[in-house]
C-alpha cells in the first residue's frame, strides 16, 4: 500500500508499527515485525525525516514524524509530475488532432448535471492549471468572495498567469475589495466590463466551463467545451471583451496608503473610473456615501476636471494608453 510513497519492503512494516505504537526501540521493534535489516530500514525512514530518533535516550527509540508534515513534499512532487504528464498528454493530443483531423462531434460538449460532480470538476480543472487561466466573472454567487481563491493564490505562486474579466456588478459586491486586493497582489491581471453574458473558467486553452443555464451557477449544471471550433471562439470572445475593457488597478493606491485600502483616493477613483457609482464604492470600502462624495471633490480638483465623469474617463483613457 505505501509503495505509493516510496516505501520499501522492509520500510513499509517498519512505519506501520511505528504508527501503531507511537515510539519504540529497536528490540521492541523486532519484536513486532519480521525485516531483513530493522536497523537500515529505520536509518532510511530517519533520512526521509518519517520518522525522527528521541532526543536523549538511550538506547535510542524513534518516534513517528506527523505524516501531514513528513509526506507533505511527496504530495508536491507527485501533483507536479501529474501536471507535467497532463501538459504532455495535451500536446500530444493536439498533434494528433492537428495532424490526422480527427474531431468527434460527441467530444467537443459535455454537459454534468450533478452539482457534486461539477464542482469537483471545477476544482480538479482549476487546480490543474499548468499555464494560463482566464475567467469573466459575474453574479450570481453561492457564497460571497470575501477573500481570494486560495487555488488562484497556489497557481500564481507557481507562474500559472491569470488574467480576470470582472463585470461591474460583481465588483460592487459587498466586502469584495479583500478578494480583488488579494489576487492582484498576488499577480491577477484584471478587468472591468460594464456587463458579460456569464461566467466563464477557461484553462490551458484546453477546456472551458461555464454554467450550462443562463444566470446559474457553475456547479448547478456545468458545460465543458473540449478542444474544437466552438472552444477558439469563446476564447476569441474574450479576447475582443478584455481589450475593450477597463483595467482594475487597485494596487498602487492601496500599497502606498499601507494596510488600510480605504485611505486611499487612488482607491476611490479607480473604482470609480470602473463604473461603480458613489453608493457602491462606499458599501465596498465601508465608508459613507458622503466621504466618498468628498473625496471625488477633492480628486476633481486635483485632476483640473469639474464633474465626476470626467475624472472617471481621464483615468480610464490613461490606462488605455
Amino acid at each position: 500500500m505505501l509503495d505509493l510513497l516510496g516505501l520499501s519492503a522492509d520500510e513499509e512494516p517498519v512505519y506501520l508499527a511505528l504508527l501503531e505504537v507511537g515510539q519504540a526501540n529497536v528490540d521492541g521493534l523486532s519484536c513486532a515485525v519480521e525485516v531483513d535489516d530493522l536497523e537500515a530500514a529505520l536509518d532510511s525512514l530517519a533520512r526521509r525525516g518519517l520518522i525522527e530518533p528521541v532526543p536523549g535516550v538511550r538506547p535510542a527509540r524513534y518516534r513517528m514524524v506527523d505524516p501531514a508534515l513528513a509526506l507533505a513534499g511527496v504530495i508536491v512532487d507527485r501533483e507536479q509530475q501529474l501536471n507535467r504528464l497532463r501538459t504532455v498528454v495535451d500536446n500530444l493530443s493536439m498533434r494528433h488532432r492537428s495532424t490526422h483531423g480527427e474531431v468527434r462531434p460527441d467530444s467537443l460538449l459535455e454537459v454534468i448535471d450533478d452539482p457534486v460532480v461539477a464542482a469537483q470538476y471545477v476544482i480538479d480543472t482549476y487546480s490543474h492549471a499548468a499555464r494560463e487561466v482566464v475567467a469573466m466573472e459575474r453574479p450570481p454567487y453561492g457564497k460571497p468572495n470575501l477573500e481570494p481563491n486560495p487555488i488562484e493564490l497556489d497557481l500564481l505562486a507557481r507562474g500559472v498567469t491569470h488574467r480576470v474579466l470582472y463585470e461591474q456588478s460583481a465588483v460592487e459586491q459587498p466586502g469584495r475589495l479583500a478578494d480583488l486586493l488579494g489576487g492582484l497582489r498576488a499577480g491577477e491581471e484584471a478587468r472591468v466590463a460594464p456587463t458579460l453574458p456569464g461566467r466563464l473558467l477557461m484553462v490551458d486553452h484546453q477546456r472551458a466551463l461555464m454554467p450550462a443555464k443562463t444566470g446559474g451557477l457553475l456547479t448547478e449544471c456545468l458545460l465543458v467545451v473540449h478542444p474544437g471550433a466552438l472552444l477558439d471562439m469563446v476564447a476569441q470572445f474574450f479576447e475582443l471583451t478584455w481589450r475593450r475593457s477597463i483595467p482594475l488597478d487597485l494596487l498602487p493606491g492601496a500599497e502606498s496608503a499601507g494596510a488600510d485600502p480605504t485611505a486611499s483616493d487612488e482607491v476611490v477613483l479607480s473604482l470609480m473610473a470602473s463604473g461603480l457609482t458613489d453608493q457602491a464604492i462606499a458599501r465596498q470600502l465601508a465608508i459613507s456615501e458622503r466621504t466618498v462624495q468628498r473625496r471625488i471633490q477633492r480628486i476633481c480638483e486635483r485632476l483640473g476636471v469639474t464633474t465626476r465623469f470626467q475624472a472617471g474617463l481621464q483615468t480610464a483613457r490613461q490606462r488605455l494608453l
